[in-house]
């Protein structure tokens, strides 16, 4: 991480934004970094394409401070009318000068070359704008990075809120459903006993053993203590990887498919409308809870 900023155990949100200024020969270098989500890490710099060295110690820079998302940087130096002295490059105007030169003397031109000719030539260089300038880009980066990750640090702790609320309604739900099967397996065995001394007429005694057997292979098909426990798992995992902080965006993300194909298992095993109620509110606080997640880092 480079200086001033070292890895927290917060929660990091994939988006932000940040500036930074620092100046350099009395004129200012602005840098703007902008963030997004993105699975893997992907950083495009702009705007130092004259100088390729200094762009790629700023992709590296960049990249060692982010772990995932897509990092837009753009540096921007401030606006100036004219040459100034000290952006000419007098080496390069020397020997453009001293070719000149030569070159009248071999033409047999009795008149040098003067400045007017170095003008119309284009040949007044001067040096990249940012030639030996990656101290002062650095300088400037490590302020728009610093606002970014604090940026990015607030949102993600409002995506922490929300993902804790969201795991608690499920919690809630499970233990609804929970507290809902023995009801429904009582509900069973009345409806089954009523039905079947419908068809006896009511004047044949039941066999309280085969009844009793028969509700005990329905309360084995609607048992869903297993799904549940696994569900409550998985959620004490997703809040543990919250509370812990750091870079949990593809754990969370694997987590809550874990928790998924429970949440799923238990609607298809539940024979009750209300379980089935409740497992939809489920389906949906979990499709909120995946959406939140894809934003961390």
């Amino acid at each position: 991480m480079p200086s001033g900023l070292a890895e927290e155990k917060s929660l990091y949100s994939m988006t932000g934004y940040g500036e930074g200024k620092a100046e350099r020969n009395g004129k200012a270098i602005d840098i703007v970094v902008r963030t997004y989500n993105h699975d893997g890490i992907s950083v495009r710099v702009r705007g130092l394409e004259e100088d390729q060295s200094t762009a790629h110690k700023a992709e590296k820079f960049v990249k060692e401070s982010f772990q995932r998302g897509r990092v837009e940087v753009k540096v921007k130096p401030e606006e100036s009318v004219g040459l100034a002295p000290e952006s000419l490059d007098l080496e390069s105007i020397r020997k453009s000068f001293e070719g000149l030169s030569r070159l009248t003397e071999e033409l047999g031109i009795t008149e040098g070359p003067a400045l007017d000719d170095l003008v119309n030539l284009d040949l007044l260089e001067t040096e990249a704008p940012y030639k030996g300038a990656w101290p002062t880009v650095k300088s400037a980066l490590e302020e728009a990075l610093r606002e970014t990750r604090e940026a990015q640090k607030e949102e993600g702790a409002a995506i922490k809120s929300d993902l804790m609320n969201y795991l608690e309604e499920i919690a809630n739900l499970l233990s609804e459903a929970e507290e809902r099967v023995p009801e429904v397996v009582s509900s069973y065995r009345e409806d089954l006993k009523k039905r079947v001394e419908k068809l006896l007429g009511g004047g044949v005694e039941l066999e309280e053993g085969e009844l009793e057997k028969e509700i005990a292979m329905f309360a084995d098909k609607v048992d869903v203590n297993e799904e549940i426990s696994r569900a409550r798992t998985h959620i004490t995992t997703a809040r543990n990887s919250l509370e812990e902080g750091g870079a949990v965006g593809k754990k969370l993300k694997f987590t809550f498919q874990e928790l998924q194909r429970e949440i799923n298992t238990l609607g298809a095993k539940s024979k009750d409308g209300k379980i089935q109620s409740q497992v939809i509110d489920m389906k949906m606080a979990l499709e909120k809870c995946k959406e939140q997640a894809r934003n961390l880092g």
